[in-house]
C-alpha cells in the first residue's frame, strides 16, 4: 500500500483527486500493464487473473465470493457492472464491465481501496504519475480482522 498525494487531470474528463486529500491505497499495477477487472471481483492483470496464490495478495483475495460486494468490508475489486447491480453510484467509470482495459501510462500506477464498494480510487482516476507516491503503508489499523497488524511487504 502506498500513501498518495491529490492528482488533477485537467485535460480530461475524469474526475480528479483533490489536492488537500491524502489516501492510502493498495498498488495494483504499473506503467505498461493492462488492467481488467473481472465479474468475479478479481483482477486480471496482463490476460493473468490474480487470486490468493498469487504472492503478496493471500489477504487480498481472502474475501468469500458467494458473499455479495458490502460497504465497510473488503469483498474484491468491483466493476461498474457489478457495482449497478448494488448500488445508483457509479464507482468504476473506467472498468463498466469485465470487458473494459485501462493501460496504465508510462511512469504511472493505478491503485485500488480495500472498501471496495465506497472507495475513490483507480477505478475513477486510472493511473497517476509515480512522483506523487509519498510513502508506504507500515500497519494496517482497519477493519480488525487477522489483517490488523504490521502490513505484510
Amino acid at each position: 500500500m502506498f500513501e498518495t498525494r491529490g492528482i488533477t487531470e485537467p485535460d480530461t474528463d475524469r474526475p480528479a483527486m483533490p489536492q488537500d486529500q491524502f489516501y492510502i491505497k493498495r498498488l495494483v499495477a504499473m506503467g505498461g500493464e493492462r488492467v481488467q477487472i473481472g465479474n468475479d471481483r478479481h483482477l486480471i492483470i496482463n490476460g493473468r487473473r490474480l487470486d490468493h496464490t498469487t504472492p503478496h495478495f493471500e489477504n487480498v483475495y481472502s474475501f468469500d465470493p458467494r458473499q455479495p460486494p458490502r460497504p465497510n468490508q473488503y469483498s474484491g475489486h468491483v466493476n461498474g457492472a457489478i457495482a449497478r447491480r448494488l448500488t445508483q453510484t457509479s464507482i468504476a467509470p473506467l472498468f463498466p464491465d469485465e470487458s473494459a482495459v485501462y493501460t496504465v501510462p508510462p511512469n504511472h500506477y493505478v491503485v485500488m481501496g480495500d472498501n471496495t464498494m465506497d472507495s475513490y480510487d483507480g477505478r475513477a482516476w486510472g493511473g497517476f504519475s509515480r512522483t506523487n507516491v509519498i510513502g508506504k503503508c507500515f500497519f494496517v489499523y482497519w477493519p480488525f480482522t487477522s489483517r490488523f497488524g504490521r502490513a505484510v511487504r
